[in-house]
This record gives C-alpha cells, structure tokens and sequence, in this order.
C-alpha cells in the first residue's frame, strides 16, 4: 500500500496542527488537505476526484457537522474512507457516526501508535475502534439487551414481577390481580425462562437494576 493521503477536518487550527505534528514522522501518511468543518471537506473532495483516500473526521463542528459530511462522503464517494477523531465517548456520538458510514472511532487524547493504527487499518478498509470506543459500545449493547429482555414480558408478567418485588405471596398477588396462586406460579416461571434469572432473588434484583420497580 502506498501513500494514505488525508484531509483532516476540525474547526480548532491548534487540534489541526497538533495531528499534523503526531503524524510527520511515518511517511505512508500524508495530510494532503484541511476543512474548518463538513462542508469544506465535502466541497474539496468533489473538487478533487482521487486525492483524498480518507478523512480524519471532527464531530461538532459549524456549518456542516462530522456526521452529516460523513453520510455525504460515504454515500458519493465510495473510495474516501472516514475515520472519526473526536473527543466525544458518548454511545449517542458513536452510534450517530457509525450509522453515517465511518469505519473507525479514536478520541483525540489517542497517543500517536493508536492514531497511526487507525488510520492505516480503516484506510484498508476495515474497521477501527479504540479500547475506550469498544467498552462504551459494549456497555450499551449490554443494556440494550437487558431492555429487550424486559420487553418480552407481558403486561401481566411485569405486574406479577413487581410484585414478587415488592414481597408479596403468591396468593396476595392472585387476589390483587384476580388471578390464581397457580396462575401467579406460573407467571413466575415464565418471568424466570424469559429474564434468564435462577431464582426470585435474582429476578428481584434484575427488576431493581431496570428500574422496574424503585
């Protein structure tokens, strides 16, 4: 592989020239170009068929943000690659620049070995994210999961959970809910398959960290 040749775009000429700096010294990497924000970027791309390989990609930035230019890029111009660098670890960032077609997600205070990665690999085409980027989207899809868990419950069920929740027996819960100690047994079992839970000390718990009950 030759030469990546990179347009950086970032509204901060000191965060601009401090990349320029970290990267000087590998010569497979050339910042060819710079944007103040989105725009720009998209603009010197269209202007210049070929010579940008990939965009090193600010997120907040005036005028056009890094997502939108993102979507634009990647959607027009099929053979630039974007790489996000931004200071952002937020899910709610991360997912936004992933959906517009980024390959990669380092944050700014990424020391030189880890930027150098980055570009290289998501200049290949694959995909780039740093350590603190991969915790952040695991945790997130953790809880995603455990939400779709509770999703699963009928309506009934999650009363017959917060009620188990609450204390109550069996049977007081089959009278407030004018169902059978029998039926409420077996609501429990269900709740128990469907939670993935071993016991009533652990659905209780499950209910508790996913604010079912207070």
């Amino acid at each position: 592989m030759g030469t990546t040749k990179i347009l950086l775009a970032d509204d901060h000429l000191l965060i601009r020239n401090g990349i320029k700096l970290l990267l000087k010294d590998d010569v497979s990497i050339e910042v060819v170009a710079e944007a103040i924000n989105g725009k720009e970027a998209v603009d010197y791309i269209e202007n210049n068929p070929g010579a940008i390989d990939l965009v090193l990609m600010d997120i907040n930035m005036v005028g056009m943000n890094g997502v939108e230019a993102t979507e634009i890029i990647t959607n027009s111009f099929r053979n630039v690659k974007v790489l996000a660098l931004t200071m952002h670890i937020e899910e709610s960032y991360i997912k936004s620049m992933l959906n517009a077609g980024a390959l990669g997600y380092v944050l700014k205070d990424s020391d030189t070995e880890q930027l150098v990665t980055a570009i290289k690999t998501v200049a290949l085409g694959q995909k780039y994210y740093s350590n603190e980027v991969s915790v952040t989207m695991i945790n997130y899809l953790m809880s995603t999961d455990e939400k779709e868990k509770s999703s699963d419950l009928s309506v009934r069920e999650i009363n017959v959970l917060k009620c188990v929740s609450n204390g109550m027996t069996n049977k007081a819960i089959g009278e407030l809910l004018n169902i059978s100690s029998r039926t409420v047994e077996t609501h429990r079992r269900n709740i128990l398959v469907k939670l993935s839970v071993k016991n009533t000390a652990e659905m209780v718990r499950y209910a508790i960290q996913n604010k079912i009950v207070a």
